[in-house]
């Protein structure tokens, strides 16, 4: 090649030979321990692959074992279930016998000496006295012993069931037992005491002790406080004590049973499943498995250490003749390749195509590859000076569309933010001359842009968000902008599009608006509607008046039929009365209620000052009235206020009220509570009702305000379905809002918030 041709363009190397020199000397890895890497690398997805077999069988093994778990704790659970109920069938047996039902102490004491020596599990047995004392029992040890304060004993009397205790040592005995106790009628018919059996706790250990179905399963009985009742291990001084496992102590605690998962990393992890021993229905105790983890998985660890040590083996011994046989194959062959490579460096292209031949085959091409590359030196040479002169002419075409585009543009340095260049359309827009506008820089134009790094490049796909531009005047406008990076004039920098939109954004929030003020006129006309259909749905239950002649029809035959059989008439004719007179009655309130849930939804509101505090003591007054016997604690909290209809809120409060009332009959402290809420201001017209009655699941809540929807069954606690339904339309007709909070067994509170309030 010419020598000037080779002047012609000046060549600025990025990357310098003695910098390549330094980068040979620190490279640590040959070829051949490259073929050596590789083939030790061959090895890892083998390895891998024997990973996730063995996590694999890992899993299918813990699944059997939970799964042997599972059987395991329901077989002693069957078992134990069948020990409790024989326990209740001897009970049932004992308490009918009429030595244990009579009076003659010393008879029923002999009796039930002589079912003890025939059951050598039973530790005691006795009968207590409705005052808690013992009257009689098998040891002859505890006569008048008190036992009322024993849970067993208050919970057979409450219940009139079968009813199993917590572990306890027994007054009498002093050994570890738990108890099973029934109520007894005497001869008269009403209760007499309650009779009771201390069993051993060895006659449970049976069954948990046959855990050893399960390789290092932990199996122990535990009562319903969390109480270990019998451990498989037969070790005795667990008995009585806790669980030491907080996660199945914890699930005693909130009767979840089945398997349990414990917290994320514990040390050490196990598998654990819960099973429950039941008394119609109610676990009275239960089977608590518990198994390492790595118990199950110790085998198939063991042989993963030793599989994987194979493997390992191997590569290393493939490795050592990858290294002898690379070398002679495949190094020599590319160390002659880069001696030839070095000559053309060097310009002695006659040495770099003489080369001694190699076997395979890739290093041959690459070598008529290297013959190749001196021959299209030349050729690409001239090719780049042709294309250097092209993209000149390219170049200024580009500058002449640049200037005479009729869209805003401009180029601007992405480090300093100045203008590169600036088109016609753009000195136009803002105002400025070419020459002014190339002194300024991107904030000048565009408000608090003071960084490159905030313009995001949108290549075509669309429009940036909008962002406020700054004309000469002062005028501000809102523009989109596409952003492309560029290089102008050795530069890195941006070119930008600009379009102005602050016409077509001002349109478009019209259009918005008035959109929205479609919608709300729409939402308007629709609460209408439903308000208009709800009236109608109320109006239709309107009929139900006509049911009350018919029924009046029943009743006065029901008393007409009465009298005519008078004294005369048969237990099975008085039965037949009695039920039409119940039916007569539940139907009159049921018409009753649905005429209430009418009259709310038609009737016209009222609205004046209503002292909530004075509503609340008149219901709470004719309530006690309808019931003098019971004994309830009312809370009333003074001073609240609402501004309401008075007719409806005191509608309103019979129902809460009411049902408060009604759903507390078997607490044995009943208690009411009606108070502001929390963070009512002024005279609030937020307030809640609060009892600690019967409660429900709430996961039922959203059936609570449907018309005939109860959650407890009638025989429970009577009633027609009618009263939450009328007091959550007498809310909504007070533009305010009701919901509810509650527990099984635990009460209730209803939250109240009326739309209308009292100036403070």
């Amino acid at each position: 090649m010419p020598e000037d041709r080779l002047n012609e363009t000046q060549f600025q190397p990025t990357y310098s030979l003695e910098a390549a020199d330094i980068d040979r000397r620190r490279a640590w890895l040959s070829l051949r321990k490259l073929l050596v890497l590789l083939v030790l690398m061959a090895a890892v997805p083998l390895m891998v692959v024997e990973l996730i077999s063995n996590e694999r069988d890992q899993e299918g093994q813990i699944e059997r074992a939970r799964d042997s778990m599972d059987a395991l704790a329901e077989v002693i659970a069957g078992s134990n279930a069948r020990t409790v109920e024989g326990v209740g069938q001897f009970l049932i047996a004992v308490a009918a016998a009429p030595v244990v039902a009579g009076e003659d102490r010393e008879g029923c004491a002999r009796y039930l000496r002589r079912l003890l020596s025939l059951e050598p599990s039973y530790l005691n047995i006795g009968l207590i006295g409705l005052d808690g004392r013992l009257g009689c029992e098998a040891t002859g040890k505890g006569h008048n012993v008190d036992l009322g304060d024993r849970d067993f004993f208050t919970r057979a009397l409450s219940s009139g069931q079968l009813t199993v205790s917590a572990f306890q040592v027994g007054r009498v005995t002093g050994r570890h037992s738990i108890v099973f106790a029934r109520p007894v009628e005497a001869e008269t018919g009403r209760i007499k005491g309650v009779l009771h059996v201390a069993l051993d706790l060895g006659a449970l250990g049976g069954s948990v002790r046959g855990g050893n179905a399960v390789p290092g399963a932990c199996v122990q009985l535990v009562d319903t406080a969390g109480a270990v009742l019998a451990s498989g291990d037969g070790d005795a001084s667990f008995v009585g004590a806790p669980l030491t496992d907080p996660v199945l102590r914890q699930a005693v605690g909130a009767r979840r049973t089945g398997r349990l998962i414990g917290p994320q990393g514990e040390e050490p992890a196990l598998l654990r499943t819960l099973h429950p021993v039941k008394v119609r229905g109610e676990p009275v105790m239960y089977v608590a498995v518990a198994v390492p983890t790595q118990q199950i998985t110790a085998p198939l660890q063991s042989n993963l250490r030793g599989r994987l040590a194979g493997i390992l083996a191997i590569a290393l011994a493939v490795a050592a003749a990858v290294w002898g046989v690379g070398h002679r194959l495949i190094v020599r062959p590319v160390e002659r390749l880069i001696a030839g490579l070095r000559h053309v460096e060097t310009g002695d292209y006659a040495r770099a195509l003489h080369q001694p031949g190699t076997p395979l085959r890739e290093l041959g091409e690459l070598q008529r590859s290297l013959a190749s590359l001196v021959m299209t030196l030349e050729a690409q040479r001239f090719e780049r000076d042709q294309a250097l002169g092209a993209l000149s002419d390219r170049e200024t075409r580009y500058r002449e569309l640049f200037k005479a585009n009729p869209q805003v543009m401009y180029v601007y340095e992405v480090e300093s933010l100045r203008f590169l260049a600036v088109n016609e359309a753009a000195t136009a827009y803002y105002g400025y001359t070419h020459d002014d506008m190339l002194k300024l820089a991107l904030p000048d134009i565009w408000p608090g842009q003071a960084q490159a790094s905030a313009l995001d490049p949108v290549p075509g796909n669309g429009p940036a968000p909008a962002v406020v531009h700054r004309k000469k005047s002062g005028e501000t406008r809102l523009v989109e902008v596409i952003v492309s990076p560029t290089v102008f004039e050795g530069y890195p920098a941006e070119l930008v599009m600009v379009t102005d939109v602050t016409e077509r954004l001002a349109t478009q929030a019209r259009v918005r608006e008035g959109a929205e003020r479609l919608e709300q006129r729409v939402a308007e006309r629709t609460r209408e509607l439903e308000l208009s259909i709800r009236e109608l749905e109320a109006f239709s239950y309107s009929v139900s008046h006509d049911l009350r002649n018919p029924l009046g029809a029943v009743g006065m035959f029901g008393q007409m039929l009465a009298a005519h059989l008078g004294d005369g008439a048969d237990e099975q004719s008085q039965l037949y009365l009695a039920r039409i007179e119940q039916g007569v009655r539940g139907m009159e309130a049921l018409i009753d209620d649905l005429l209430t849930l009418a009259q709310v939804a038609r009737a016209q509101l009222v609205m004046a000052p209503v002292d909530l505090t004075a509503l609340c003591r008149e219901v709470i007054d004719g309530l006690r009235l309808t019931e003098p016997q019971r004994v309830v604690e009312v809370s009333l909290e003074e001073g609240l206020q609402c501004t309401g209809d008075a007719g409806l809120l005191r509608q309103l409060l019979v129902n809460l009220l009411g049902n408060a009332w009604k759903f507390t009959a078997r607490t044995p402290q009943p208690r009411i509570r009606v108070g502001r809420e929390p963070g009512a201001a002024g005279a609030a017209a937020a307030f809640f009702v609060q009892d600690n009655g019967a409660g429900f699941d709430m996961k039922f809540a959203g059936r609570l305000f449907l018309p005939f929807e109860r959650l407890h069954g009638d025989h429970d606690f009577p009633g027609t379905g009618i009263g939450l339904a009328t007091v959550q339309r007498i809310v909504a007709r007070h533009g305010g809002r009701i919901w509810a909070e509650a527990a099984p067994e635990q009460g209730a509170t209803f939250h109240v918030e009326l739309g209308a309030r009292v100036p403070d």
